[in-house]
């Protein structure tokens, strides 16, 4: 009975031996691919600056990639094994546009990087629009990403970036309130009094003024406006404006849609100023639902 004992105990030992064995076995292999894949991506991980060259505009851009730890299945104990996966996100800064995060495979032998926007599904479905950033496809050259930016309706641009950072840098939860800030900023640099006089068939009928400010609703910047006659002293047809800003274009236009400052919901009157704006020249044409063409207009910015 004794020596069936001591034997099933040797037993024991040598199978925990073995299965210590194997797990260290395993351990090492999961670190050594982990440290593998390090090596890889800590050839292109940081922040790249440069410019998106579209057929309309040059856009002041910024690129990060960086590395998250990704959980591919469990152990025999049950523990979450990693792997390392290359992340990106893409942001207009001049002008200001909303960040993009994107999925990356990167191919050390060719040195390519292909993104796909992190919003598109595995079945390819995707909530983005026409114009949205979709894929890029690039290359690694030295300290510069160069490449070609494309949306569902083909191709946006292309992309020349440098390296600027090697830090590991992964953005946080501040991403959206840093976009926040960067298009109040943009709306700062236009707003203020605009003054010219509306002209139709090349003679100046009258004298107005357009006013742009910045407000906020909750965290969101809106750029909001007034339009003013100078033969209104009343202002009996002031108008209160909505503003789009396209500075991606070339030239940058604004849009203002404008509706009664006194009683808008009692009212059908609605008028639109469409126009470019250069420096401190808001230059432009306006028409209102109820007469149709109104003028044009050379608005220049007070000081």
């Amino acid at each position: 009975m004794l020596k069936k004992l001591i034997l099933s105990v040797a037993i024991l030992s040598l199978a925990a031996c073995a299965f210590d064995k194997d797990k260290s076995k395993n351990n090492s292999k999961e670190a050594a691919d982990l440290q593998e894949q390090s090596n890889n991506f800590e050839k292109v991980v940081g922040t790249y600056g440069g410019k998106l060259t579209t057929p309309s505009s040059q856009q002041d851009v910024e690129l990060r990639l960086f590395t998250l730890s990704e959980p591919i299945g469990k152990n025999s104990d049950g523990e979450d094994i990693y792997r390392l996966v290359l992340r990106g996100n893409y942001k207009k800064l001049n002008p200001v546009g909303p960040g993009y995060n994107f999925k990356i495979r990167y191919i050390p032998q060719s040195s390519q990087l292909i993104f796909t926007n992190s919003v598109v599904g595995t079945a390819g479905e995707s909530n983005l629009g026409p114009d949205d950033i979709h894929t890029i496809n690039a290359q690694i050259r030295g300290q510069q990403i160069v490449g070609q930016v494309k949306s569902v309706s083909g191709v946006i641009g292309a992309l020349n970036l440098t390296l600027s950072s090697t830090e590991n840098n992964v953005p946080g939860n501040n991403e959206q309130n840093e976009y926040y800030e960067r298009l109040r900023r943009q709306y700062e640099s236009i707003s203020g009094t605009y003054a010219g006089n509306n002209v139709v068939d090349g003679k100046a009928k009258f004298g107005f003024k357009i006013t742009l400010q910045v407000i906020k609703d909750g965290a969101v910047p809106l750029l909001i406006g007034e339009f003013k006659r100078d033969d209104d002293p009343g202002e009996t047809v002031s108008l209160t404006l909505t503003a789009v800003y396209q500075p991606e274009l070339t030239p940058a236009t604004l849009t203002l849609t404008g509706k009664p400052r006194y009683n808008p919901n009692n009212s059908p009157y609605q008028a639109t100023f469409e126009g470019t704006l250069i420096g401190d020249e808001y230059k432009g044409s306006w028409r209102t639902n109820i007469k149709g063409f109104e003028g044009n207009f050379v608005l220049r910015k007070a000081h």
